[in-house]
């Protein structure tokens, strides 16, 4: 029973003294991060990749779809007429695989494809 008394006590000594090192090296990164963030160097390059996705985007937009629909027409093909292939219905827009996205894609500029670029460190 002692050292079960013993272990927690140094568990929990273990835990304030680590939370107060963790806490102060947390801060100490955090403020190097946005600074780094802040940098304008880094901003121009994340300005530039920004341009170069935005010009990116409608090529691999249409090679995506040219693949979805690739993919759907070869299944359409190869179902069989008991219907038992699945219930499911597509939409013709495809899905970006992003978490949180809807799957609507739209025309570089429009409301769909536009949006903020917030920091990096809140």
């Amino acid at each position: 029973m002692l050292k079960k008394i013993v272990f927690v006590a140094g568990v929990g000594a273990g835990f304030v003294l680590g939370s107060r090192a963790g806490r102060e090296s947390y801060e100490k990164i955090k403020v190097q991060a946005q600074k780094l963030w802040n940098d304008p160097k880094v901003q121009h390059k994340v300005s530039e990749g920004t341009e170069w996705a935005k010009e990116k985007a409608p090529q691999l937009q249409e090679k995506v779809t040219e693949k979805a629909k690739g993919v759907l027409h070869k299944n359409d093909a190869g179902s069989s007429s008991s219907g038992t292939s699945g219930s499911g219905s597509y939409s013709g827009t495809p899905s970006t695989g992003v978490p949180g996205s809807t799957g609507t894609t739209g025309t570089p500029g429009s409301p769909e494809t536009t949006g903020t670029t917030t920091g990096m460190i809140p």
